[in-house]
């Protein structure tokens, strides 16, 4: 009659969905207690961030939930869509200078994304190699 894992696993996604969803509230809280020019979302984030990198929460914690808003995506474009619809003559004769700039964005976010996962890549390997070079010298004093 009922499918109970399936009943557990939706379950288990509205939960988590409320856990994020209390973390983006949080973010909103801080940022109009500061008076922050930062989105409470991204403050948000930041809060996950730090929770998952301290140790405080487990990725478990929210895998099913965010999974669940990443495949549900595509419709947060929808407004996007309709203002676009909306405004097509604006969008027939200027277009090219919203795509032109998306494009100019888009690669320069993805050329500093790189460099920086490059230059992490490569200060991890220093570090590593200093870490090994202290290992492998004799102790002092001994």
């Amino acid at each position: 009659m009922f499918n109970l894992p399936k009943i557990q696993h939706i379950s288990v996604i509205a939960l988590q969905l409320g856990l994020l969803t209390a973390i983006w509230w949080l973010g909103a809280c801080i940022q109009q207690w500061l008076n922050l020019p930062v989105s409470g979302g991204v403050i948000g984030l930041l809060l996950v961030l730090v929770a998952l990198l301290s140790g405080v929460m487990k990725l478990d914690w929210i895998k099913a939930g965010s999974s669940f808003i990443l495949g549900e995506l595509v419709l947060l474009f929808i407004p996007c869509v309709v203002g676009i619809m909306k405004y097509k003559d604006l969008f027939i004769s200027q277009g090219w200078q919203l795509v032109l700039s998306v494009v100019i964005g888009t690669v320069i976010v993805m050329t500093i994304t790189a460099l920086t996962v490059a230059w992490g890549f490569k200060m991890e390997a220093t570090w590593a190699s200093k870490r090994s070079a202290l290992k492998a010298q004799p102790q002092q004093g001994k």
